[in-house]
C-alpha cells in the first residue's frame, strides 16, 4: 500500500488519535495488564522448568564423571591385589562394564530460547542410559510426570501466543470500522483528506505495537537479563534464534490482523464481526489442528507401543528359558571374589552376568525389525503432518516456536538418531571384549565411548523457520487482498 506524503502525516495524527482514545479507555489497562502477566508467568514458568532441567542434567553427568571415576579407582585396586570384585560390581568385567553398571547417560542439551516454549519436552526424554540393553528398553520414557501437566503441557510463553495473543488482537481491533461506522464517526473522518486504507493502517498500527512488544520484545528483554545474571538454563547464543522467534511471532500476529480486516471489510455490525471471528479462532486453534492429527493417524496408523512391549516382553521370556541354568548361578560366586579376577589379560565372567549378556544380545536382534516399523510409522505420520500442517495457522506457528525452542519433534528425533548409533558403538565396543572374555584394563576407560550431541545445523533451523514464517504470511497476504477488495465497495453509511 503506497502512502502519499500527505497521507504520510494523516496516518501519524490517526496513530496519535488512536493511542489518546486507547489510554482512555480502561479496558486497555486490563487487557495490557493481562497480557504482561500471562507473557510474565509463562515466561517465569519456561525459566524455572528450564533451570530444573539443566541442573538434573548438570547432576546426571557429574554422576556419570563419579562413578567411572570410582570405577577405574576400583579396578586399578583389584589389580594391585588390595580389593576384590564381586559378581555385581567388577570393573573388571567387560560384561559388567556394558551393562547398567557401566552405563552412561546420553543428554540432550537445552537449546538458546528453551525457555519460550518447552514444547512436549515432558513427553521427550532429554537423557537416556545407554547399556547393552535393547533400546526398546532405555529409550522407552519412564520417568513419571505430573499427569496434569502430560494432559496438558506446562504453562509456556508459546501457549499463550497461539491461544490467547489472537483473543486479545480480537479484543482491541474486532470493530475496527464498525463501530466508526455505528457512531456515526467514520463519515465524518473520510470527509477529511483521509483515506479509509490510512484510517485501517493507524488503526492496527497502534494495536499491532501494544501487544507484539509484550509479546516481542519482553521475552527478549528477560531472556537476555537472565543470560548476563547466569540464570541456570538460559545460553549465551541466542541471536539468530531469537532473531526468528521475533519474525515467527509477528507474522503470527499479523496473519490475525489481516483476518480481522477481512472481517471488518465487509462491512457488517460489531456483534457479527465477533461472532465471526471467534468462530474462525475455534476453528483454526482447535479444530484444525485435531482434524489434521485424525486425518493423519487415518492415512498413517500410529505405531503401537503395546505391540512393540509384548513382542519386546515375548523375546525376552524365550531368551531367559534357554539360558536358565546360566541364571541360576547367581550367587555362585559371592564370597568367591578372587575367582573373578583378571589372570592373564582373561577374566571369568559370573554365569548370571553371562547370561543377561547373552539374553540382551538376542532381544535386540529379534526385536530391531519391529523397531524399525516402529521407528517408520512415526517419521511418516511426522511427514505428513509437516506436509499439511498449513492448514493450521496455530499449528504452524507452534511448531516453529518449540523447533526455534529445541523442544520440538526433529530435535529430538536428531537426539534418539544419535543415541542409537552412540548405542550400536557402545556394542560394537564391548560385545568383542566379553565373547573373548578380556578382562578389562584401567587403559581402557578412555577408550569407551562418550556421547556427544552434534547440535541441529543453523541453516536447517533457519530454513524451517522461514518455511514457518512463509506460510503464516501467504495467507496473510490473500487475506490483505480480499480486504482491499472489499474496501473498495465499502458502504461508510
Amino acid at each position: 500500500m503506497s502512502i502519499h506524503p500527505p497521507q504520510g502525516h494523516r496516518l501519524l495524527a490517526v496513530m496519535r488519535q488512536e493511542i489518546r482514545l486507547m489510554l482512555a479507555e480502561r479496558g486497555l489497562w486490563v487487557v495490557g495488564a493481562l497480557f504482561l502477566l500471562l507473557v510474565a508467568y509463562a515466561l517465569g514458568n519456561g525459566l524455572i522448568q528450564t533451570a530444573k532441567r539443566e541442573r538434573a542434567q548438570a547432576a546426571v553427568a557429574q554422576a556419570d564423571r563419579d562413578t567411572r571415576a570410582g570405577q577405574r579407582v576400583q579396578l586399578e585396586a583389584i589389580l594391585a591385589g588390595t580389593a576384590q570384585p564381586t559378581p555385581f560390581e567388577n570393573p573388571a568385567d567387560p560384561s559388567r562394564m556394558a551393562s547398567g553398571y557401566g552405563g552412561q547417560h546420553a543428554l540432550l542439551p537445552t537449546a538458546p530460547l528453551g525457555p519460550v516454549a518447552l514444547g512436549q519436552s515432558d513427553l521427550f526424554p532429554s537423557q537416556y542410559k545407554v547399556t547393552n540393553q535393547s533400546r526398546v528398553v532405555f529409550m522407552n520414557p519412564s520417568d513419571i510426570e505430573n499427569p496434569w501437566h502430560l494432559l496438558s503441557g506446562h504453562f509456556d510463553l508459546a501457549f499463550v501466543i497461539v491461544y490467547l495473543l489472537p483473543l486479545l488482537i480480537f479484543a482491541l481491533s474486532y470493530n475496527l470500522l464498525s463501530a466508526e461506522r455505528e457512531n456515526g464517526t467514520l463519515r465524518l473522518l473520510l470527509s477529511q483528506p483521509l483515506r479509509l486504507r490510512t484510517l485501517l493502517a493507524g488503526k492496527l498500527t497502534v494495536r499491532a505495537a501494544v501487544l507484539l512488544g509484550p509479546a516481542v520484545l519482553l521475552p527478549v528483554a528477560v531472556l537476555w537479563i537472565a543470560r548476563h545474571v547466569g540464570f541456570a538454563g538460559v545460553s549465551s547464543a541466542m541471536g539468530s534464534a531469537t532473531l526468528w522467534w521475533a519474525l515467527l511471532v509477528g507474522a503470527y500476529a499479523l496473519f490475525w490482523f489481516a483476518l480481522v480486516v477481512a472481517v471488518n471489510a465487509f462491512g457488517a455490525s460489531s456483534a457479527t464481526n465477533a461472532m465471526v471471528l471467534v468462530i474462525a479462532w475455534v476453528m483454526l486453534v482447535l479444530v484444525a489442528p485435531v482434524l489434521l492429527n485424525l486425518a493423519v493417524t487415518r492415512a498413517a496408523p500410529a505405531p503401537s507401543r503395546t505391540e512393540l512391549a509384548t513382542r519386546q516382553r515375548v523375546v525376552t521370556a524365550e531368551a531367559m528359558k534357554r539360558y536358565q541354568d546360566l541364571l541360576g548361578t547367581e550367587y555362585q560366586h559371592v564370597g568367591h571374589g578372587a575367582i573373578l579376577v583378571p589372570r592373564n589379560g582373561k577374566i571369568e565372567i559370573a554365569g548370571r552376568a553371562l547370561a543377561n549378556y547373552k539374553i540382551e544380545r538376542e532381544v535386540d536382534d529379534a526385536i530391531r525389525p519391529a523397531l524399525d516399523r516402529f521407528d517408520a510409522q512415526q517419521a511418516r505420520q511426522q511427514q505428513l503432518l509437516g506436509r499439511f500442517g498449513a492448514v493450521s495457522p496455530a499449528a504452524v506457528a507452534y511448531e516453529g516456536m518449540t523447533a526455534l525452542a529445541g523442544n520440538g519433534v526433529r530435535r529430538h528425533a536428531r537426539f534418539e538418531a544419535q543415541t542409537v548409533a552412540h548405542h550400536e558403538a557402545w556394542k560394537t565396543f564391548f560385545f568383542p571384549r566379553i565373547d573373548a572374555r578380556d578382562a578389562f584394563t584401567p587403559s581402557e576407560f578412555d577408550r569407551i565411548p562418550t556421547f556427544a550431541w552434534q547440535e541441529e545445523p543453523a541453516g536447517l533451523m533457519r530454513g524451517q523457520a522461514a518455511l514457518a514464517v512463509l506460510q503464516l504470511l501467504v495467507p496473510s497476504l490473500l487475506l490483505f487482498g480480499l480486504a482491499a477488495l472489499r474496501l473498495r465497495r465499502f458502504s461508510v453509511a
